[in-house]
């Protein structure tokens, strides 16, 4: 090894690299990622180049040739902190001949590595794409290894030329093998085992299947739809996973021990019979022996080295003993001798004039099951890898890339074929790369292919067995047992059930109990959390008043009377799974009082009485709901009856629009009689209540004659007068009026700017007649209507501060104007007055802070 070699090796596992050891799994969690706006290219986040200073401080190693992080092996240059720029000498045909050769040198290894891997793989898995119970097959269940190389060396060619990932190294999908059982078990169930034309029907739903596959891959692809593949809840993978570990773990027992198993009480008495029992057991020590040798070595090159290891190993075990393979072999230790078959014997297996074409369209069922969860894999697979490489992909060209591969490998006459994530991530912290490189592994594996699966009658037993059983394990503890911490009691449950029932009960059947379980527990998860309840908040609406201007004597009636009123603030989506919260939440409100928040507790240790006013306006604000249902809406209606008993009115404030039918459903049950109400929004249902509350006292005030009745009665042509005697309390009308000589009165024409915000204040109005609104520049359309009686620009008139909003005339209007001179004149002969302008403009502040509480809770953002 190279010191450039060993320097990028340790540095890949040191601290400073960011680099934490991971065992190597099958599968991979999703790592986050952040995508762009159109949601298909994968994003990570650099780390800053270094500046010269940081190179001067922090010594680094110059790229040269040799490093592997400058150049991808064998290929083009890696995108890399470490790839430096370009040669500054010419290259010779000499020099270039021998940086070709280096660079070949360096890609061995590399090619090498991930050659061994998927051997190593294609043995077990090979000869598991047949069941074991099918004692009649007509062809050595070696065949299944050459579907393996042939669908893995047309992917790698297909991904050289397609992916976007320059080291990428394909396999055959080996999770779908459950599903491949469970094709071939129906179909000779259907046909007979000694039925010529089950192995041409099942080799034909195999490659049938993968083309439906490689169908799905491309469109969803080609019509960018490669979100849709994020889509599957991560319990509900997480599960199949289970029920796929435990799977390759029963495969590990059947190819160590050449019997079938199954999860009953019989089979597993079974691997204690004399013959067999000593074949698994010892792959099991094996398993056992690399899971916990993994734990102290940190490198990932330990597992699969390991695993090699154990056919040369075992050949020197029984020289040590004196037994020879022979005998070996027939005690079980080995698997049979295959005949010696040409590379295109899988092909001479076509016989379409034998396949049984009426039982291909049972398998329906289970095809669909098996293109979905080849779909899942791309949402781990291709994430983890863009992670690991640092190198941004679109995620729809790699599902093009799937689509074609297995596509070709299904009217090849193979499987399922995928990018693995477990075999490219260790070649590339190997130093591999390069698609000249991907090239060359292709060739080698298309040459195993042309060789034929010979070789498979050397490979002990033991090997295959650990190989499956060490995978399957790692599946399962991944599954059940490292998502403890991650996944709550719903989902536990729900990941322990699907893997049970894809063991115990079939694949099909645990993916269709996953899917309603996902239902399940999404309507579940979100009827029972807190962030999911239906109910934001909920109060009185003693401190709550709309933006109307009132009498004194008005404020006195609805500070007494809104005690009487109740705001029910909603949010997110009402469905059916959370909208009897707020049915519930509403009769407890008339029968007790729902303490949320433990309030009465906190009243009575104050010593104030926690008895809760009856409620006669009931508001429920829709303002923060997101979306409706009609499960939702029709239990919105039963919400009347409820209050019918109770006599009270009901307002409904900022429904949505895209609701309107429900609003005049509601509007014709209801009725019109002043029972219920909808609101454009929260301050347009206060107002009504407040109305409302008012109208049933102005009756009584009116038949005593009052002046606070009288004068409400009087046309608005003095609203501004009586707003302004509202705001200077226990002062006579002369101090009025010598407060408002020193105003001018302006008419102001429709659309006229008075000021522009971050303007110098120079004045202060009064809304005498019209309309104004001020609007806050560059945000989302934030305004607020100026009534007539409203006090405008004060608090910057008085502290100096530049303009916070633009004011315009919403129509004509006139104002009392109270410019910088007259101000200066006020505070140089009256200082009486100007003081009594200071506590006005507190007082009208206090006021509108009190409405801006109604409109964050209404808008969510702070009004101007």
């Amino acid at each position: 090894m190279s010191p450039g070699r060993r320097r990028r090796s340790s540095g890949a596992n040191s601290p400073a690299a960011g680099h934490v050891h991971v065992h190597p799994r099958m599968v991979f969690e999703t790592p986050p990622l952040r995508r762009d706006a159109g949601g298909n290219t994968l994003h990570f986040t650099r780390q800053p180049a270094q500046t010269p200073t940081d190179e001067l401080l922090l010594p680094t190693t110059a790229p040269t040739a040799a490093s592997p992080r400058c150049a991808s092996p064998y290929g083009t240059m890696r995108t890399s902190a470490e790839s430096g720029g370009s040669r500054d000498e010419a290259e010779t045909p000499l020099t270039g001949w021998r940086r070709g050769v280096t660079d070949a040198l360096q890609a061995a290894p590399c090619i090498v590595i991930a050659v061994v891997l998927n051997l190593m793989i294609c043995v077990p898995f090979g000869l598991s794409f047949f069941p074991v119970e099918w004692n009649d097959m007509p062809v050595p269940r070696a065949l299944g290894i050459q579907m393996y190389l042939l669908t893995t060396t047309i992917c790698q060619f297909v991904f050289v030329a397609r992916s976007n990932f320059d080291g990428a190294i394909c396999q055959m999908m080996v999770e779908n093998v459950p599903f491949m059982h469970t094709l071939s078990m129906a179909i000779i169930e259907e046909l007979g085992p000694q039925n010529p034309s089950v192995l041409p029907t099942i080799l034909v739903t195999y490659a049938f299947s993968s083309v439906v596959c490689g169908a799905l891959f491309f469109v969803l692809g080609h019509w960018k739809l490669g979100n849709i593949v994020y889509l599957f809840p991560k319990h509900i993978i997480v599960g199949a996973i289970g029920g796929i570990g435990a799977f390759v773990l029963q495969n590990g027992i059947e190819n160590a021990t050449g019997r079938a198993f199954v999860w009953t009480w019989d089979g597993v008495k079974g691997l204690f019979d004399a013959d067999v029992v000593w074949l698994w057991v010892t792959s099991a020590l094996l398993a056992l022996t690399v899971s916990l040798l993994t734990r102290r070595i940190a490198t990932p090159l330990f597992p699969p080295l390991f695993f090699v290891s154990i056919p040369p190993l075992f050949y020197v075990m029984l020289l040590l003993v004196g037994i020879s393979p022979e005998t070996a072999r027939e005690h079980g230790w080995f698997f049979d001798r295959a005949p010696h078959v040409a590379f295109y014997a899988l092909w001479e297996q076509y016989d379409f004039s034998l396949v049984a074409w009426h039982v291909i369209p049972k398998q329906f069922g289970t095809i669909v099951g098996l293109t979905l969860f080849s779909l899942m894999h791309v949402p781990i697979n291709i994430p983890s890898l863009s992670l690991t490489t640092d190198k941004e992909v679109d995620i729809n060209d790699e599902l093009v890339a799937h689509g074609i591969s297995n596509t070709l490998g299904g009217l090849c006459g193979s499987v399922q074929n995928y990018l693995c994530y477990s075999t490219s991530a260790l070649y590339y912290k190997c130093g591999g790369g390069g698609r000249r490189s991907g090239f060359v592994i292709a060739l080698v594996m298309l040459f195993f292919f042309f060789v034929g699966p010979n070789a498979v009658a050397y490979v002990p037993r033991c090997m295959a067995g650990c190989v499956m059983i060490h995978i399957g394990w790692d599946l399962l503890k991944e599954a059940l047992i490292d998502t403890y911490d991650e996944l709550d009691t719903m989902e536990l449950g729900t990941v322990w059930t699907i893997a049970g029932c894809m063991t115990f009960w079939g694949m099909n059947q645990g993916l269709a109990v996953g899917a309603l379980l996902a239902c399940m527990t999404f309507v579940m998860q979100s009827a029972r959390t807190p962030t999911n309840a239906p109910i934001r908040g909920s109060m009185s609406a003693a401190t709550l008043r709309s933006h109307v201007w009132r009498t004194t004597d008005e404020l006195d009636t609805l500070d007494r009377e809104c005690r009487h009123i109740h705001v029910v603030q909603l949010k997110g989506h009402l469905f059916f799974g959370n909208v009897n919260q707020l049915s519930e939440y509403v009769r407890e409100l008339f029968d007790e009082v729902p303490d949320l928040d433990g309030q009465a507790v906190e009243r009575a240790k104050s010593g104030l009485s926690s008895e809760r006013p009856t409620i006669h306006w009931l508001v429920l604000d829709f303002t923060l709901v997101v979306g409706l249902d009609s499960s939702a809406a029709d239990r919105l209606t039963k919400i009347k009856y409820v209050c019918d008993v109770h006599r009270c009115k009901i307002v409904f404030a900022a429904v949505p629009r895209v609701y309107d039918k429900f609003t005049v459903h509601l509007t014709e049950l209801f009725g019109d009689h002043g029972m219920f109400h909808v609101a454009p929004d929260l301050d347009g249902a206060l107002e009504w209540c407040e109305n409302d509350i008012l109208a049933k006292h102005r009756v009584g005030g009116l038949a005593n004659g009052s002046a606070a009745s009288k004068m409400a009665a009087d046309d608005d042509e003095y609203a501004h007068l009586r707003n302004l005697q509202r705001l200077m309390p226990n002062q006579p009308l002369s101090v009025q009026h010598r407060l408002l000589d020193y105003f001018h009165i302006e008419e102001i024409e429709k659309d006229d700017v008075l000021w522009k915000q971050g303007d110098t204040p120079d004045r202060a109005l009064l809304l005498v007649d019209g309309a104004l609104t001020a609007v806050i520049e560059e945000e989302a359309g934030t305004t607020e209507d100026v009534s007539v009686g409203s006090v405008v620009g004060e608090l910057c008139f008085l502290t100096g501060e530049k303009r916070k909003t633009t004011l315009v005339a919403a129509k004509r209007s006139v104002v009392y104007v109270l410019d910088r001179a007259s101000f200066d004149e006020m505070l140089k002969n009256d200082c009486d007055l100007a003081f009594l302008f200071q506590g006005i403009s507190l007082r009208y502040t206090s006021y509108r802070l009190q409405y801006v509480g109604n409109r964050i809770w209404e808008t969510k953002c702070l009004p101007i």
